[in-house]
Order: structure tokens, then C-alpha cells, then sequence
């Protein structure tokens, strides 16, 4: 894959990826949307065909200390199938992990409340509601929509400025899969997609995060997994764990393994992968050859 680092004569970068073409991809710092951000903020990462639209937006959500193009190959198979993409930059330098042995019980939910709204209720992050991912978003479209109004972005926010995330598939990896069932807890999604995740399993109370088994506005059928059972990051066990608890797997069913299988793979929701890999935790998100047709599957499955 080859990519071509083009100057537009505006204030970000614009990259063409010539192995698919009709892709555009560009970054945009945070400043850019909002003085107020810091400058040492990651740019987001945004991807959209030329010719190709769902009109329909996949919100990416990246793992610890990741940077938002380090999911340029997910990002860009979604925007070839039509999806407005928006690999988001938001504060990721606390892993959900590190939280497993609090003895607060309501650790992980409030290190997701805060992260995801700005809501200050969690003595593991200090986010306020402009850097949170919710705000840093709407930043963002608004930005989008006033740069590129021939894009149509302003259609995934509502008259009165909030996110329409009806239109909007919720999709992240690790730390970031966890942000995006938050999300679906919290917000009625087009669907939500986990990658190497959730990870919210506490050791200290041996039991998956208390916000896993809460009731959600995005019905479970809408709900999509994808792991690694090798994963070397996180316990393979745990995070299939909390996909019971949340309920997307039953309590005697674990997820299949797809490796040889084709879609629509038994239309299940939670997925698994024994591939091999350099990171078994990043293999969900990587650039095996088997991958393509099980994303299609996560993201366009009814």
C-alpha cells in the first residue's frame, strides 16, 4: 500500500491512498476545532470515499496511547464500503486495565464516565468535558462541516448540536472497545463494535465491571466482538467474561472461531480469531488477509 503525502493549501495534511483510490484521508489537530485544545494533543484521523456513501458515520476509538492513524487499515476498509470515518484523538494514557485492582467498585464506570462525557467522578483520570470524547467529536463534525460543507457532515449532529448517534456505528479497540459500549450504554447507536474488548474485569472483586450487566439503550443484537484467544495484553478469559456479562454471549457460549470460517459466520455477534500475529491484542485490527470479510460482516450485518 502506498501513501502520498499531499499538500491542499489548508491548515492539515491530506494523504491519498493510492492501493484504493477513492479513499480520502486527511488530519486534523484538535486546535484546529477548538483553540482551547493543547498542542500536544494527537490530530484526529478521518477517511471518506469520493464515491461511496452510506451516510453513515463509524466513530473509531483506539487503545492506550495509540495514535488515531495507527487504525489506518480498519478506517480504511470502512470508508470503501461507504462509512464517513473519524479515527478519534481523545485522552488515552490511562489503561482500563490498571484499574482491575481498585477497591472501589465503581472504578471502571466512573473512568468511563469521565473519559466518554467529562462528567468529573474518577479519582484514576482528570478529563473535563472539552477533552472528552463526546465534545472532542462534536468539535470536530462542526469543523468538518464548516471546512468541507459539499461533505454533508453537519448530518450526524442534531439542530441542537448534539451528536445524532443513530447514524453512527461506535466501533473501538481495547481501552477504546470499552469507550464504545460505554457509549452504547449511555446512547442509542446504529451499533457498537469491540475489538480486543471490553477489558472492565476487576481482580480485586473477581467480577466484570458493574456497568457491563446495566440495562443500555443499543439492544444487544446490535453488539459486535472480536478477540483474539491468544490475546497476550489482556486475558482472553476476562474479556470474554464481560461480553456474558453484558450479555452479547450467553453463559455456555463462547465466541466462535472464525479463522476458517465465511461469512456470515453462523450470524453470531461475538467472534474470535487464532491467527497467527506479532501483536495477538492488535491482530483484530491488523492487516491479515482474513480480516476484510469479517469487518464487513461486524459492520454491515443485519
Amino acid at each position: 500500500m502506498v501513501t502520498v503525502l499531499i499538500s491542499c493549501g489548508k491548515d492539515e495534511d491530506i494523504l491519498s491512498d493510492n492501493s484504493i483510490g477513492e479513499n480520502v484521508s486527511i488530519l486534523v489537530h484538535p486546535r484546529q476545532t477548538d483553540a482551547n485544545y493543547s498542542t500536544t494533543d494527537k490530530s484526529h484521523f478521518i477517511v471518506r470515499n469520493t464515491k461511496n456513501h452510506l451516510n453513515k458515520l463509524m466513530l473509531f476509538i483506539g487503545g492506550s496511547f495509540s495514535l488515531p492513524q495507527d487504525y489506518t487499515f480498519i478506517s480504511e476498509h470502512s470508508a470503501s464500503i461507504g462509512f464517513d470515518v473519524i479515527s478519534i484523538s481523545y485522552p488515552n494514557n490511562v489503561p482500563a486495565a490498571s484499574l482491575a485492582s481498585s477497591s472501589n467498585q465503581f472504578a471502571f464506570d466512573n473512568y468511563r464516565d469521565e473519559i466518554c462525557f467529562g462528567n468529573q467522578v474518577s479519582n484514576d483520570v482528570e478529563v473535563d468535558i472539552l477533552n472528552s470524547i463526546n465534545r472532542r467529536i462534536i468539535k470536530l463534525i462542526q469543523y468538518l462541516e464548516s471546512t468541507y460543507p459539499e461533505q454533508n457532515w453537519n448530518q450526524y449532529l442534531m439542530p441542537s448540536n448534539d451528536i445524532d448517534w443513530e447514524k453512527i456505528v461506535v466501533a473501538g479497540h481495547s481501552q477504546g472497545a470499552g469507550h464504545a459500549c460505554y457509549l452504547g450504554k449511555k446512547r442509542l447507536v446504529e451499533r457498537v463494535i469491540m475489538f480486543s474488548g471490553p477489558n472492565d474485569y476487576s481482580t480485586h472483586f473477581n467480577s466484570p465491571a458493574n456497568w457491563l450487566s446495566e440495562d443500555g439503550l443499543t439492544e444487544l443484537s446490535k453488539q459486535y466482538a472480536l478477540l483474539h484467544i491468544n490475546d497476550e495484553i489482556i486475558s482472553y478469559d476476562f474479556q470474554v467474561l464481560n461480553l456474558k456479562d453484558l450479555g452479547v454471549l450467553s453463559l455456555s457460549e463462547d465466541p466462535l472461531l472464525v479463522d476458517d470460517l465465511s461469512s456470515p459466520y453462523n450470524n453470531k455477534n461475538a467472534l474470535s480469531l487464532n491467527i497467527p500475529a506479532f501483536s495477538n491484542h492488535n491482530s483484530t485490527v491488523g492487516g491479515n488477509a482474513k480480516l476484510p470479510n469479517i469487518w464487513t460482516y461486524i459492520l454491515t450485518s443485519e
